[in-house]
């Protein structure tokens, strides 16, 4: 069965490899996904970065037309003249221009909140920021943002009042030759609509926090907005970040093994807050040697060539059954019929001739364990095979004359009418093949002889008893003597059996023996062959059994 071991070797070989390759794609695929998480990051907080000075400078264009409003001028320089106390006209006056400003702005431009400071850094009127209602002292001018634009420039910032705010702030001027008479500050809320405004622009999910608190979230499509909640617990330890301190930007961080973060601190007094903004990605990555198909979409199977993974599977299996049947399948097939045909009487013993590999092994190692329960005793064998299976017709021949060796004539006299003994060739004294009983009488004290007829198979010789001769230790008869006790006994076999043994001789019988014996040694591989007879359904059969040592 080497094909088929050689197949499953090969089987083997290729599972390993496959497991082997997916462990190395999928390592690879995760150290590549990790680093374009982090390229994408960066990309992210460079692109937010951006957009919040993007989006300043462009509202601080918004604010030159509540700069250029005459009465917005008028009464900043009114109020900034006033050393005790705002003047309430210029208040009402200042909270209509606001308004009236504020309307002829589009509603996706609009502030969430807008303040008029006179010089003196005090806010003489405010649109929608509701937590100033009933304050009578309201001062911006200590804000860097606010004290740079009374001095005539354009800034913005991140402010942390009451929360988050980005405001822009320009100065409104009202005479050429003097100092601003006040500045307009524009605010929006930093919330979760600001930050998902901020990611459906960018696509990057981003999270604003301050004071070690989320301050407002936003995810792009497919992205839980939940899973950015675990940036609290991480910002814990950004003061280790040594890039976060120094550079105002961490290095890519991985949460849980889930998500993906780069923090980034913001400008201006935020920065002093612990202010900043997160942005977050979903780690690339697989889990274990199946993730691959966890992770793929209908376009990736699509893609897929499934029908030469298919055609491979096919292909392989097939192979590995073909080899199986030639090799087990139909080997087992042809022992079984074999076991069969011997359980039925059929045959006597198994051809080992007609297996191969360790079947023909089997088959050797139950016949010669036939042959030691025969030895033992066991009794015939059910079935075994006629002369005509194992040696084929053999022709009559005239009967021979019975083997006998010179005695006493009148010890050998007997009754015309009596059967001739017959002596085995080699307990003849006259065969010179026979060593030890030529010339020694001493050994010829009773002698065994067989009838030619009857049903008796051994009887003495009539009185003077014939004296029984003895093989001699070790001696081994040679094949011809074999053959000739064989014939004999199934002639005697034959008379037994009432057949008819007219035109039955040695010669033809030898000749049949001889290439039935050379048959034999050829097929199985035999020493020899050992031929005996026994009754089978009333008549004398033949058995041939091979001698493999």
């Amino acid at each position: 069965m080497v094909l088929s071991r050689f197949w499953y070797v090969l089987l083997g070989l290729f599972l390993g490899l496959s497991i082997f390759v997916l462990s190395l794609a999928t390592s690879m695929y995760n150290r590549a996904g990790a680093r374009a998480m982090g390229e994408a990051l960066s990309s992210d907080s460079q692109v937010v970065a951006w957009y919040l000075r993007d989006d300043a400078r462009q509202r601080s264009g918004r604010l030159i037309q509540f700069g250029v409003d005459p009465d917005i001028a008028k009464y900043l320089q009114k109020s900034s003249d006033a050393e005790a106390k705002v003047p309430e006209d210029a208040k009402d006056r200042l909270l209509s221009a606001l308004k009236k400003v504020n309307a002829s702005i589009p509603k996706e431009d609009q502030f969430d909140a807008v303040f008029a400071v006179d010089q003196a850094g005090r806010v003489v009127a405010y649109l929608g920021y509701e937590q100033a209602s009933g304050m009578s002292d309201f001062e911006l001018g200590g804000y860097p943002v606010v004290a740079d634009a009374l001095r005539g420039y354009v800034r913005d910032d991140t402010l942390v009042l009451d929360r988050v705010y980005r405001v822009v702030a320009r100065p409104v001027e009202y005479d050429m030759g003097s100092l601003p008479a006040g500045a307009i500050i524009g605010a929006r809320i930093v919330d979760d609509r600001f930050a998902r405004e901020l990611s459906s622009r960018t696509g990057a999910a981003i999270a604003f926090y301050v004071n070690g608190e989320r301050a407002a979230s936003g995810s792009p499509e497919g992205f839980a907005t939940s899973q950015l909640d675990q940036i609290v617990g991480d910002m814990a330890t950004l003061e280790a970040d040594t890039d976060y301190m120094d550079k105002g930007r961490s290095k890519v961080r991985t949460i849980g093994g889930l998500l993906g973060v780069q923090y980034s601190r913001l400008p201006g007094e935020a920065w002093q807050l612990g202010g900043g903004f997160a942005v977050a990605r979903l780690p690339v990555a697989v889990d274990g040697l199946f993730g691959f198909f966890k992770n793929a979409d209908d376009k990736d199977k699509q893609q897929a060539n499934l029908p030469l993974a298919v055609a491979i599977a096919v292909v392989a299996a097939a192979v590995g059954l073909l080899f199986t049947v030639f090799e087990h399948t139909r080997p087992l097939g042809a022992f079984k019929s074999e076991a069969e045909r011997l359980a039925k009487g059929q045959i006597d013993q198994l051809q080992a001739s007609r297996f191969h590999g360790v079947f023909r092994k089997i088959a050797a190692d139950l016949n010669d364990g036939m042959d030691q329960v025969m030895a033992k005793g066991g009794g015939p064998r059910r079935g075994p095979a006629d002369m005509k299976q194992v040696l084929g017709d053999i022709p009559d021949q005239p009967q021979m004359s019975a083997f006998s060796f010179p005695t006493d004539p009148s010890s050998m006299r007997s009754p015309p009418s009596a059967p001739i003994p017959r002596v085995s060739p080699a307990l003849n004294p006259n065969n010179p093949r026979a060593p030890g009983l030529a010339g020694n009488p001493a050994l010829l004290d009773s002698t065994l002889v067989e009838g030619s007829r009857g049903d008796s198979v051994a009887r003495r010789m009539p009185s003077p008893p014939a004296r029984v001769v003895t093989t001699p230790v070790g001696y081994q008869p040679t094949e011809e003597e074999e053959w000739q006790a064989v014939f004999q006994d199934f002639v005697s076999l034959k008379h037994q059996c009432g057949e008819n043994t007219d035109n039955f001789s040695f010669e033809k019988f030898e000749q049949t023996l001889k290439k039935k014996n050379d048959e034999l040694l050829t097929r199985h591989g035999a020493k020899r062959v050992k031929f005996s007879v026994y009754v089978k359904e009333g008549k004398a059969a033949l058995k041939a059994s091979p001698i493999m040592e």
